[in-house]
């Protein structure tokens, strides 16, 4: 059996992440297909970035590295 995901119907990133992550989780072997990303498209997702970072939702190096230490 093949699985073929047509990534370009996702339109939430983090949603694309999160079905890839659970298809290799559960070892399900998987094919995309996938086009690349517009330049329109580049640029929303640095703005949506921007606007995080402005409500400070960022996490800083120094908290990286103390939260990696826990694992």
């Amino acid at each position: 059996m093949e699985l073929v995901i047509d990534f370009d119907k996702i339109k939430d990133p983090s949603k694309r992440e999160w079905l890839i992550n659970s298809l290799k989780l559960m070892n399900i072997g998987f094919q995309t297909t996938e086009k690349p990303q517009t330049h329109a498209q580049y640029n929303k997702d640095l703005e949506k970035g921007n606007a995080e970072i402005e409500r400070g939702e960022f996490t800083t190096a120094v908290d990286l590295k103390a939260e990696a230490s826990k694992w």
